[in-house]
């Protein structure tokens, strides 16, 4: 009966030390578990959002992590109303991961049901990201974007150009050697050769309108040759395959969406219409040159005009 008893107590001793012991081990990954929801200090910021077509829109954000843990996101949810509408849905995101200390930029497209492109600026959107560890992360507009934007449209005008992104390309029949990558803009060397301009261009309109670009939309330059004598060289805006380089033959409107980067080229020694294709264009001058930008077209429904006194380039033989 002792050892009975002895057996007994001690299978009882054991299985209660086992239980503490998972016990234990449960409030402890519960506490990490929690410490780590609580360590989550990710932030996203400088938010855009496009409606690109009917039901569709574009969100790009910049995303910082400055703590030590890796932050994967899980689901994206999106809200958007105007006067008459409201509407929101939600996506699963994969292999949206940030390292602790890293920065990252992303744009996620996203169906929402009822979106109409014409009416985009009318939109108020909000959304919000979940982490793996459940927390939500709200999706925040840039809290400088007002002053910039201020500045740039009532300063000079509503496009913003990138000054450290200026390419130019050798053109081949109709296409764009050593593209995408090309040589900077400011020394051009042509070799005779017909040549193109890239610019990357940001709509900064107050009221977030598109801007169409014509095809009247032209860069030039004039070459003082001679005392009291100077030189005009012309090259008109084109339509660039993003993919393979190659000019469009004809010309369709340029859209830029609001404070959405994007690239421009400049090719054709006139304005391309229907009747009159694109035509590659020389310097046909050399030394040192200002360079203008004389962008036509629409801002929303109304007629647009700006001009960028841009850069000084200096094309050689």
């Amino acid at each position: 009966m002792v050892l009975v008893m002895m057996f007994l107590s001690t299978s009882v001793f054991m299985w209660t030390l086992s239980q503490n012991t998972l016990y234990n081990e449960a409030i402890r990954e519960k506490n990490q578990l929690e410490s780590d929801v609580l360590s989550e200090n990710v932030q996203v910021t400088n938010t855009t959002y496009v409606v690109n077509a009917n039901d569709q829109v574009q969100i790009s954000v910049d995303i910082t992590n400055p703590s030590s843990l890796s932050v994967q996101f899980t689901t994206l949810w999106v809200y958007a109303s105007n006067a008459t509408y409201t509407g929101y849905n939600f996506t699963k995101l994969s292999n949206v991961n940030v390292q602790g200390g890293a920065y990252l930029s992303r744009s996620f497209d996203m169906i929402v049901e009822g979106l109409r492109p014409g009416a985009s600026n009318s939109y108020n959107f909000s959304s919000w990201l979940i982490t793996g560890r459940g927390n939500v992360v709200p999706l925040q507009k840039s809290t400088s974007s007002n002053i910039i934007i201020a500045q740039t449209t009532q300063g000079i005008g509503a496009l913003m150009m990138d000054f450290q992104n200026f390419t130019y390309y050798i053109v081949s029949g109709n296409s764009l050697t050593n593209f995408p990558n090309g040589a900077s803009g400011y020394i051009v060397s042509s070799g005779g050769s017909n040549i193109a301009f890239r610019i990357i261009l940001t709509n900064l309109d107050l009221n977030k309108r598109n801007i169409l670009l014509y095809a009247d939309t032209v860069f030039f330059s004039i070459f003082p040759t001679t005392p009291q004598q100077v030189r005009g060289s012309y090259w008109y805006i084109v339509n660039v395959n993003e993919q393979t380089g190659a000019i469009s033959n004809t010309y369709t409107p340029v859209n830029l969406a609001f404070n959405v980067p994007t690239a421009i080229y400049f090719a054709s020694d006139h304005a391309i219409t229907p009747s009159s294709p694109f035509t590659g264009a020389k310097p046909l001058f050399t030394g040192t040159t200002p360079v203008n930008l004389a962008f036509i077209g629409t801002l929303g429904s109304n007629p647009f005009g700006q001009n960028i006194p841009f850069v000084s380039i200096k094309v050689v033989s």
